[in-house]
């Protein structure tokens, strides 16, 4: 039987876990990129809207028979 010890020294300073800074960078890129596509939808519905509201009949115009 084979065993391991792991001996930890109580004086020694813990090192400071590396801060990464790449989570940032992407979390930055998924934020804008949801930005732009709610921009990008609003605009779009605003234009299906107008074309709608272009070929709609005028309310005060009288029916063709």
């Amino acid at each position: 039987m084979i065993t391991m010890t792991i001996e930890i020294e109580m004086n020694e300073p813990k090192e400071n876990p590396r801060r990464y800074q790449w989570p940032w960078f992407v979390a930055a890129a998924v934020v804008l990129a949801i930005v732009l596509a709610i921009v990008w939808m609003r605009l779009a519905v605003k234009k299906v809207e107008r074309e709608r509201d272009g070929n709609s009949p005028l309310p005060n115009s009288a029916p063709v028979r």
